[in-house]
């Protein structure tokens, strides 16, 4: 394996995959030099292995590799929704093949054998499309925002607030389902306030009982709380027994340091897992929520 050193946070992550050791190295070492952050593989096993461990930008794969094929990757990648950007390497006799792939989510196709020029262009051009993407969805997010914004400007119902702040949280993490939690004045229990599940979920679904110990021992310390599959039970002292977890992130809502609330959001979705980014974005509409809960004396009734 052949990793890039000493590269900026900021830089590309690029997967490398091809059981020929000559074209990982050449294609690693030039990548690294127009600046990006280069990891490769041998075969399709072990990069299914590394996309499910770390996230990366864009994934260059040949098409023809012992056990695990390019189109193979490429089908798993769809499958669990692992949200990479994929450029195939191929040779003219398998041309069909990588336009086909295109077709089944790839995004480009490089022809060996290949000029570093060549490749440089596609990788630059599909990370042009990301930042493109990336910035639909920040309008998308702004859009979100105003409409809860509005919300609690012209709003005197809290419920109504909170209804359209869980309506957006749906939406924008692409979760099953969302509850925000308050804290009862008197007994500092946290109660359900409201919730909102996807087509596939019942509305009285139940979601599991919180390790509240371990949910507050993040929050004191300003801890993200994302975390998929089986490392996302320890949020919890009784999982939901009827289906599996496969992505939970949870959001304090903080006034003046205090803890009033939470937001928790669950996918039982395969290969649906929250990313940092989601993550972030439900942070705020998290605060959304906090700014509307403060100045409400009762919580509930």
């Amino acid at each position: 394996m052949v990793a890039a050193e000493s590269q900026p946070e900021e830089a590309a992550r690029i997967l490398v995959v091809d059981d020929e050791r000559v074209i990982r190295e050449i294609l690693a070492e030039f990548l690294t030099l127009e600046g990006f952050s280069v990891h490769t593989v041998e075969d399709g096993e072990k990069a299914l292995v590394e996309l499910r461990l770390h996230p990366y930008d864009l994934l260059i794969t040949d098409l023809k590799m012992p056990r695990l094929s390019g189109l193979q990757l490429l089908e798993k990648i769809e499958a669990e929704r692992l949200g990479v950007l994929t450029v195939l390497m191929t040779g003219f006799g398998t041309v069909e093949t990588a336009i086909e792939a295109m077709k089944k989510g790839a995004y480009d196709y490089i022809l060996k054998p290949f000029k570093i020029e060549e490749v440089v262009h596609v990788v630059e051009r599909g990370l042009d499309r990301q930042r493109l993407q990336a910035e639909n969805i920040k309008l998308k997010e702004a859009v979100s925002l105003y409409k809860i914004s509005e919300a609690i400007s012209q709003s005197l119902s809290l419920d109504t607030v909170l209804d359209v702040i869980l309506d957006a949280v749906l939406v924008e993490a692409q979760a099953d389902l969302c509850t925000l939690m308050l804290q009862d004045p008197g007994t500092k229990i946290f109660i359900e306030r409201t919730r909102r599940q996807s087509a596939n979920v019942a509305a009285d679904s139940f979601v599991g009982d919180m390790n509240l110990s371990e949910l507050m021992d993040h929050y004191r310390s300003d801890r993200p709380i994302l975390a998929h599959g089986i490392r996302a039970l320890r949020f919890f002292s009784e999982p939901p027994k009827d289906r599996r977890l496969v992505s939970f992130c949870s959001i304090p809502l903080k006034v003046a340091d205090r803890v009033i609330g939470m937001l928790n959001v669950y996918s039982y979705t395969r290969g649906n897992k929250f990313t940092e980014g989601q993550r972030k974005m439900l942070a705020v509409l998290a605060s959304r929520a906090a700014v509307s809960s403060r100045p409400r004396c009762i919580f509930f009734g």
